[in-house]
């Protein structure tokens, strides 16, 4: 093997091609990093605005001591954060494409939620310049460009006739050619990522899961290029080189978009936007409702504020705040179906993945790097309930109409954040 990596690297365009391979290995990962970061110090930023609005949302709204509980719940904003994992930075997902900071207010949920959705996270395959999506583009490509010739070069210059003459053990020597340039395509994507992983102090077993991942699909990839160009006729490298292009086109794009239309087919999905525009139309539409037809369900489902003070006048923030979370009550089923057909699209997806081994390299990376749809339906679950934590810590002020004192307010829920 040494001797063949010698020979190998004697080659001036195979150093080009190594060099600039792990340049753009080493862009990948700065790439990720750089985006990642970018995220982290937004989030940063946004934590240390909350603190001043919040200290400002006091000084301008309180009276004698007091709040009222009806304007806290509608002009205070707090933050909720998808704060990224160690990893992130290897496989962005849905990291680009969902809020990594939302202001929520005591208003119903949904339409905060979903407004502003024009396109579902999961849609995203090819994703940005990352480690993932090199990986899977690019690895196949090196393997062709090092391996599509294995032996119609050897024949082109002559030689094969030769080396036949002197192979004691032909599969060996052919083994070994092969082995040599699978353990070079990989070192181009490993060495670059350790030394990513050393300065950066990471955790050592997801690296090792990402260094696994690699090394298994560059031996697919590398076994896929030895079968077409060490056949009994693979005496064309032109033709060696566009048949495994027609598998690369075939196994990163063609199948990959298929299966996507496939699971959109089967697992239909409603848009986001549209939930959050049955919303908004559900709370238009309660204001000219009779105030009993938002109450009496509401206190169906909390029975203890029933005996409240009965709402006369034409406007009291009970009621209004009633309504908004009714129009949540009502969308609930929808919500859930949707939130269902994510799961099944991704398990349906999981199983496509062990058939195809670049949807498993992407999906694989994605569980390391916490980008994926159960991450994405892990934070909406964490909203909701952070959410829920809100109104019933509001609803006693709301209902028994009593001031909301300045201790309260220092003690108000606050969102948790996961990387804390």
């Amino acid at each position: 093997m040494k001797h063949e990596l010698t020979l190998l690297l004697k080659q001036r365009s195979i150093i080009v091609l190594l060099l600039l391979s792990l340049f753009l290995t080493g862009f990948s990962l700065f790439n990720g990093w750089l985006n990642i970061s970018h995220i982290n110090d937004q989030i940063k930023q946004a934590k240390h605005e909350e603190i001043l609005r919040k200290q400002d949302f006091l000084v301008h709204h309180s009276h004698d001591g007091t709040l009222d509980a009806g304007e806290l719940g509608y002009y205070l904003f707090h933050n909720v954060y998808h704060s990224p994992g160690e990893w992130s930075f290897i496989a962005l997902g849905n990291r680009l494409v969902i809020p990594y900071v939302q202001r929520i207010r005591l208003l119903g949920l949904q339409g905060q939620l979903y407004d502003g959705e024009s396109h579902h996270p999961e849609y995203v395959m090819l994703g940005t310049f990352d480690y993932a999506f090199l990986l899977v583009f690019f690895a196949p490509l090196l393997c062709i460009a090092l391996m599509h010739d294995l032996k119609a070069s050897e024949q082109q210059a002559q030689r094969l006739l030769f080396l036949r003459s002197l192979m004691a053990e032909p599969k060996l020597f052919w083994t070994n050619r092969v082995l040599t340039r699978w353990l070079l395509v990989t070192l181009i994507f490993v060495l670059p990522l350790l030394l990513f992983a050393a300065t950066k102090t990471l955790s050592v077993v997801p690296f090792i899961h990402i260094l696994a991942i690699t090394a298994l699909y560059t031996f697919f990839w590398s076994m896929l290029c030895a079968a077409i160009s060490l056949r009994k006729r693979a005496l064309n490298a032109n033709f060696n080189a566009m048949l495994l292009a027609s598998f690369w086109v075939l196994l990163c794009v063609v199948l990959p978009n298929l299966s996507q239309l496939w699971l959109h087919y089967h697992y239909p999905l409603q848009d986001g936007s549209q939930i959050a525009l049955q919303h908004r139309q559900l709370v238009h539409g309660a204001w000219d409702l009779p105030k009993e037809e938002s109450l009496t369900p509401f206190y169906t489902r909390y029975p203890q504020w029933k005996d409240s003070p009965p709402v006369t006048e034409r406007f009291h923030w009970k009621w209004y705040f009633a309504f908004q979370h009714m129009a949540d009550v009502k969308l609930e089923p929808q919500v859930s179906a949707r939130a269902q057909a994510l799961k099944q699209r991704d398990q349906a997806a999981s199983l496509l993945a062990t058939l195809l081994p670049t949807a498993w390299v992407q999906r694989s990376l994605e569980n390391i790097a916490q980008s994926n749809v159960p991450d994405l339906l892990a934070q909406r679950q964490r909203i909701a309930a952070f959410h829920t934590q809100l109104r019933h810590y509001i609803y006693p002020y709301l209902f028994e109409e009593k001031p909301f004192t300045i201790d309260a307010y220092t003690h108000f829920p606050a969102f948790e954040d996961t990387a804390e």
